[in-house]
């Protein structure tokens, strides 16, 4: 469900109360607050909005703003009861749903919580609402899966929103946050006493020694009352918040230049390819640009495109000295480029695309293909937390939904490479 350790912070507190870090930050006052009638609050499980904007939910009900929480998750009927004592805790007048979902699987469940997500915003919109969701760059599946959805549902319609994280806390570091984006809510004292009382409230979800497996430390807990409350303004597409973040971090974030399996996977996918050479080619999910410089060799004219601006930056050096290489920062499926292809290269990218958005994008890549062109598929056939579909389940929609012939099929130990036409 995770890809870090709950009980461990990988950076001290005091290193993110450095006031150098917040000197430009700007502040979110009880006044900003005061211009809405109602706010809207997602969580993924409860006891995220306490953690993420308990203060805040504490000033909502002082101004007597309206507070609606949408729970994505909760298999167990102790948790909502810890919730409804927490959010009474919090004074907040709360408007309460459970979508019922299942904890740890949202990505496998998307469609079921696209709708509860409309639904819940369908009556609950207005001028004066505000939408707050996890953050979808925090390392946790289920809260990118909610956070990305929240999303795009008020880009549809113009919503606002802002977006809270929760672990950043404990896997990241100040280099992790998007400071551009970035504002804070001012708390008051007992706005942090509220949220405190709030938060004891989780009795199960408390790390002791009487509850070893609770995820929530009490140094966690004290940073949560203490620290700052931080909202980010939404990037154009909330699933880019993540592999932003991955590259940042690194810019070989699946040490794909080093690995000889990485390594090897991208030579035998340029020696399967049918034809010695393509017109033009299409690369979706570029990353750091290695796969990109040996489809240069192959390709009279070759655009890669990724949704994530470091990554653009990263392709862009390793593909300089090939001027047959365009990189473009776009977001598939929702973006797609003009003209049409010969060759479609989609590698180690479908399966972090819902069945629906991986739906789309077979449709674009089919409109976008040319007479004669082919399609080339490569995936890591294990599972991740942020996958949003298998391998084989992304490979066997292609097939079904294309109605291509498969040219070509290596199906490695851990990989399957399929070239389609």
């Amino acid at each position: 469900m995770v890809t870090f350790d709950p009980l461990v912070a990988a950076t001290p507190a005091a290193v993110w109360e450095d006031p150098l870090l917040w000197a430009s930050v700007p502040s979110r006052t009880r006044e900003w607050l005061a211009g809405f009638t109602r706010i809207v609050v997602f969580s993924a499980h409860p006891d995220d909005e306490t953690l993420g904007v308990g203060g805040l939910l504490v000033l909502a009900g002082e101004l007597g703003i309206d507070v609606s929480v949408i729970v994505a998750t909760s298999e167990r009927d102790e948790r909502l009861v810890e919730l409804t004592a927490a959010l009474s805790r919090l004074g907040s007048t709360t408007d309460l749903t459970v979508l019922g979902l299942t904890d740890g699987a949202l990505k496998n469940e998307a469609s079921l919580l696209r709708d509860g997500v409309d639904l819940a915003l369908a009556s609950r919109r207005g001028d004066t609402t505000l939408v707050l969701a996890p953050w979808p760059g925090d390392r946790h599946g289920d809260h990118r899966t909610l956070g990305r959805e929240v999303a795009a549902a008020c880009a549809v319609h113009g919503d606002r929103l802002l977006l809270y994280p929760i672990w950043l806390w404990q896997w990241g570091s100040p280099e992790d946050l998007p400071w551009g984006r970035a504002s804070e809510v001012e708390l008051t004292a007992s706005a942090r006493e509220r949220k405190r009382a709030a938060l004891s409230a989780f009795t199960s979800q408390l790390h002791t020694a009487a509850n070893p497996d609770g995820v929530l430390t009490r140094e966690f807990v004290e940073r949560a009352v203490h620290g700052r409350e931080v909202l980010f303004e939404p990037e154009e597409s909330a699933i880019g918040d993540h592999f932003e973040a991955l590259h940042r971090v690194s810019a070989d974030p699946w040490a794909v230049r080093t690995r000889w399996y990485e390594r090897r996977k991208r030579e035998l996918t340029c020696a399967v390819l049918p034809k010695e050479r393509y017109a033009r080619g299409f690369e979706i999910g570029c990353s750091n640009g290695e796969m990109s410089a040996l489809l240069a060799a192959r390709c009279e004219t070759l655009l890669s495109v990724d949704g994530a601006p470091t990554a653009v930056a990263l392709a862009t050096e390793r593909t300089r000295a090939a001027a047959n290489v365009t990189v473009k920062r776009m977001h598939v499926p929702e973006e797609w480029p003009d003209g049409s292809f010969d060759l479609v290269v989609v590698s180690e990218v479908a399966y972090y695309l819902a069945p629906d958005q991986w739906a789309v994008a077979i449709d674009r890549i089919l409109g976008s293909l040319a007479d004669g062109g082919q399609v080339v598929l490569c995936h890591w056939t294990g599972h991740a937390d942020d996958f949003a579909q298998s391998g084989w389940d992304a490979h066997a929609a292609f097939a079904n939904r294309s109605g291509l012939r498969v040219l070509v099929q290596h199906h490695d130990e851990d990989f399957l490479l399929e070239v389609f036409g």
